[in-house]
C-alpha cells in the first residue's frame, strides 16, 4: 500500500517466495500499478526446496510460496535470466509466455592477497542437505586426502540441530570419527552474525547456493571467499568442481576473482522495453444477491452499503429471504431498503442451505456481473465498484476482507488476506477467498454454481471456489478490501459443520480434478511424516 502512493517505473523481484503477488495483483485487478512494470528474477523457486531439499517442513510456508511464485510468472511483464540462476521450468504453466531478458556481467576483477594467510576455512549456512553440506565435506575430504588442507581449521556456522531425523550435531559426529583434520561447530542462527565472524581475517568463507542474491552477499561481506553456484543435492559434478575452488583458493598466489557484477544499465533497458501486461477494466452491469434470514437491523445496513449506479448502470439488488419465521417479510424487506429502483425480494417458504440459495439468486440475475452478500457483512465506499471492474477481467473476484466482531462495525479487528489461485496450497486450506465475491455470470453459471449438496456442509466459500479452479476459471483478489466483515466467533464455536474440517478437505480434493503439483504433495507428506519413522 506505501509502494502504491508513490507508483515506481520498475520492480525487480526475485522470484522464490512470490514477494511480488500483493502488486502484481492489485495491478491485475486494475487497483494500482497501471503504468509499473514488473521484472521477476529467475531464482530457484520454493517448489525445488521442497522436493530437491530437506527444508524443515512445519507449516505450509513453502506450499504457499509455491502459490504466489506460479501468480508472479503469469502476471509478471519479463523474467530475468541470469547465466548463473537456476530456470524455473519445472513451474510449466505459463512460463512459456512470459519474455526472458538476459542479464549481462561484467568481467571479474581479481581481488589482491595471498593464500598463505588462510588458517580457517568456514562454512557459512544452515545445516542442511538443501544448503550443500554434505557436498562442502566430501570437497574438504579430498583436499585433506590430497594434502592440500594442511592444518587448517574446518568451521561450520549456522544454524544446526541438536538430534533429529536427518542432519545434526549426533550426525556430523559420526561423521568425523575418521577425521584427522580439526573441525568446530559455531551454532549461530544469526546470518549477519555468522558472515562477521568468515570475514575476519585469515578466514576463508565457503558457500554453495543455487541463489546469486546469496552469494552476493558471502562476496559483499567478505574478503576472501569461495561463493560456488551450484544445486545441491542435485548437480552431479558439485564435489569435484567445489574442491578445485577451494584447491585453487588456497594455493594460488592472488585470490581468485569472484563472479562479475551484474551490468545493470543494459538490463534496465531491455526491462524498460518490455510492454506492461496490465489489463483494461470495462464497465459492466451488476446484480448484488443478499441472503438474509431473520436480521433486518443488519440487513438494513448491507442494503444502504449498495449504490444504485455503478458507470451508469442501475445496480440490481436481490434479497433471498430464507424462510425468516414471521410474516409480511416482502414489505419489511422494502421498508428497510428505501426507494430502490431494481429490487427484487425472493421469499422461501422451507429454509435451503446456503448454496442452494445462492443459486437461485445467480439464476435470477440479469446483471453481467453477480456479487454475493451476507446481510451481516456489507461493502465500503467504492468496494461494490471495484469488485465489478475487476471481474470485467477475471473470472471470479475475492476480496481480501475487513473484520470486525459483533456489532462494532467501526473497530477493525485485522483483515484476512487471500490468494485467490491457492495452487497446492489450497487443498489444505481455504487460501482462496469468501462467498463475498464477484462472479462473471456466464463464466461461473457454466461450470455449476456453487457446490451443491443434499446436505449442509463446511466452508461452501473453499470447495465452491476450489471447483472453480479445478475448471481453469481465473480467480482474482482485491488487495484493498471492498468488504467488512462481521465475525461472529461464539457462534461459529456451536455450529457442527465447522468442525467437520476433514469432510470439507474430501470435497476439495474430488474439486480440484488434479490442478496441484501431486509431486511437491506427494514431498510435503514424505517430511511431515519423518517423526513417525
Amino acid at each position: 500500500m506505501q509502494l502504491a502512493e508513490h507508483p515506481p517505473d520498475l520492480v525487480i523481484a526475485p522470484l522464490q517466495g512470490g514477494i511480488a503477488q500483493a502488486p502484481l495483483m492489485a495491478r491485475a485487478c486494475g487497483e494500482a500499478f497501471t503504468e509499473t512494470r514488473f521484472a521477476v528474477w529467475s531464482n530457484a523457486p520454493s517448489r525445488n526446496r521442497l522436493i530437491g531439499g530437506d527444508a524443515e517442513v512445519a507449516d505450509l510456508s513453502l506450499v504457499i510460496a509455491d502459490a504466489m511464485e506460479r501468480q508472479c510468472l503469469a502476471l509478471a511483464d519479463a523474467l530475468i535470466v541470469d547465466g548463473a540462476s537456476v530456470l524455473p521450468l519445472s513451474l510449466g504453466e505459463n512460463l512459456d509466455q512470459l519474455p526472458r531478458v538476459s542479464c549481462r556481467r561484467l568481467a571479474p576483477v581479481p581481488r589482491p592477497g595471498t593464500a598463505t594467510d588462510v588458517h580457517e576455512i568456514v562454512f557459512v549456512g544452515t545445516f542442511l542437505r538443501s544448503s550443500g553440506v554434505t557436498e562442502f565435506i566430501e570437497a574438504i575430504e579430498l583436499l585433506e586426502k590430497r594434502g592440500l588442507l594442511g592444518r587448517r581449521l574446518v568451521t561450520f556456522i549456522g544454524p544446526i540441530a541438536g538430534s533429529r531425523h536427518g542432519l545434526s550435531k549426533e550426525w556430523l559426529g559420526q561423521r568425523a570419527a575418521q577425521w584427522t583434520f580439526r573441525f568446530q561447530v559455531v551454532p549461530e542462527p544469526n546470518r549477519e552474525a555468522a558472515l562477521a565472524y568468515a570475514g575476519q581475517a585469515g578466514r576463508l568463507a565457503v558457500g554453495i547456493s543455487p541463489h546469486s542474491g546469496e552469494l552476493e552477499a558471502i562476496r559483499a561481506c567478505t574478503s576472501r571467499h569461495v561463493a560456488h553456484m551450484g544445486q545441491p543435492m542435485a548437480d552431479g559434478d558439485l564435489v569435484s568442481s567445489l574442491a578445485a575452488a577451494l584447491s585453487s583458493a588456497l594455493q594460488a598466489v592472488g585470490e581468485q576473482p569472484s563472479e562479475g557484477e551484474i551490468e545493470w544499465n543494459g538490463l534496465l533497458d531491455s526491462l524498460l522495453d518490455q510492454p506492461i501486461r496490465s489489463p483494461q477494466t470495462s464497465s459492466v452491469s451488476v446484480t448484488v444477491c443478499v441472503l438474509h434470514h431473520d436480521r433486518l437491523a443488519l440487513l438494513q445496513r448491507a442494503l444502504s452499503s449498495i449504490p444504485d449506479t455503478i458507470d451508469g448502470h442501475d445496480v440490481e439488488i436481490i434479497v433471498i429471504d430464507n424462510a425468516t419465521p414471521l410474516s409480511g417479510m416482502k414489505s419489511r424487506i422494502e421498508a428497510v431498503a428505501g426507494t430502490r429502483r431494481r429490487l427484487r425480494i425472493v421469499e422461501l417458504r422451507e429454509r435451503v442451505t446456503q448454496a442452494a440459495a445462492y443459486n437461485l439468486g445467480l439464476a435470477a440475475a440479469k446483471g453481467d456481473v453477480v456479487a454475493f452478500l451476507d446481510d451481516d457483512n456489507f461493502y465500503v465506499r467504492d468496494g461494490l465498484r471495484r469488485l465489478a471492474a475487476a471481474t470485467s477481467v477475471h473470472d471470479v473476484v475475492v476480496t481480501n476482507l475487513e473484520v470486525f466482531d459483533g456489532n462494532e462495525a467501526t473497530v477493525s479487528s485485522g483483515r484476512l488476506l487471500f490468494l485467490g489461485e491457492a495452487h497446492s496450497a489450497g487443498l489444505f486450506y481455504n487460501f482462496f477467498g469468501d462467498t463475498a465475491m464477484a462472479v462473471r455470470r456466464a463464466a461461473f453459471a457454466t461450470h455449476g454454481f456453487f457446490h451443491e449438496m443434499s446436505c449442509e456442509y463446511p466452508s461452501l466459500d473453499w470447495v465452491s471456489l476450489a471447483k472453480a479452479y479445478g475448471r481453469g476459471l481465473m480467480i482474482g483478489v482485491l488487495q484493498w478490501p471492498a468488504v467488512r466483515y462481521r465475525r461472529d466467533t461464539a457462534r461459529a464455536d456451536i455450529q457442527a459443520a465447522k468442525l467437520d474440517q476433514a469432510g470439507v478437505r474430501a470435497l476439495v480434493f474430488d474439486a480440484y480434478r488434479g490442478r496441484f503439483d501431486a509431486e511437491m504433495v506427494a514431498r510435503y507428506a514424505q517430511n511431515l511424516e519423518l517423526g513417525d519413522l
